[in-house]
């Protein structure tokens, strides 16, 4: 009789441990972002993790502030639903059972973290000016950076390539001295179906986008003025 109770008592345990949060795929997170109103989403990366890449409309709170739960006790009623992620879904989990033991009754977490939303192509947005894909990048995300800024200036490149080690200071220099403009800096390497879909066959490629359509374009080295001249 007592190993009987001793076996329910951890079984019931067990149960309560795993269902202190909802765990979603990349697919279904996005659903339920979308169904969240109000929509409550917490990325819980570090502050460069945050501005290299993010979910749109998250809201950075770093997993590892020391004042984490002070500070989600001041933003955030225990009933509040809270949906997070991390970088590879780790912390998420923590964070989750954490949340969990203070009160929190209704947490979603990105299953397999940012790492695996990015793998998927879903997209995401960033808080730099110069902009560079974490890896692979999606139609999707491409063309929403397009439409979503005035100007982008998108540079094709890859890390063994002569002139495009050359372009790379002159096209920093002009995206810093021109607050409308984006740099959209892309690896052709990792992104071959991109490079094919915008008949990108030599690099340096760069590709001059104004309200979401493209203006210019030029492969090979080219000058600093010329650049210029094509953003008015």
């Amino acid at each position: 009789m007592q190993k009987t109770t001793i076996f329910f008592l951890l079984i019931s345990f067990c149960s309560f441990s795993q269902s202190n949060h909802l765990s979603l795929a990349p697919n279904e997170f996005d659903k339920a972002i979308k169904l969240a109103n109000p929509l409550h989403l917490i990325d819980l990366r570090t502050q460069g993790e945050f501005e290299a890449g993010h979910i749109k409309k998250a809201i950075h709170i770093d997993y590892l502030r020391a004042d984490f739960e002070d500070y989600i006790k001041s933003v955030y009623s225990k009933k509040t639903p809270l949906i997070l992620y991390c970088q590879s879904g780790k912390n998420s989990v923590d964070a989750a059972s954490y949340l969990a033991e203070l009160g929190y009754e209704n947490i979603t977490i990105l299953k397999g973290g940012f790492e695996k939303w990015i793998s998927n192509s879903k997209p995401y947005t960033s808080s730099k000016k110069t902009f560079e894909p974490l890896g692979f990048i999606s139609n999707d995300n491409y063309y929403t950076l397009i439409r979503n800024n005035k100007w982008v200036l998108v540079d094709f490149y890859a890390d063994w390539c002569g002139p495009c080690k050359k372009m790379a200071p002159i096209l920093f220099k002009i995206d810093q001295e021109n607050k409308e403009l984006n740099l959209l800096k892309i690896d052709a390497d990792k992104n071959t179906s991109m490079t094919e879909n915008l008949e990108v066959s030599e690099i340096p490629t760069m590709i001059l986008y104004k309200n979401g359509k493209q203006v210019w374009r030029h492969t090979g080295l080219i000058s600093e003025a010329e650049i210029k001249s094509k953003i008015y």
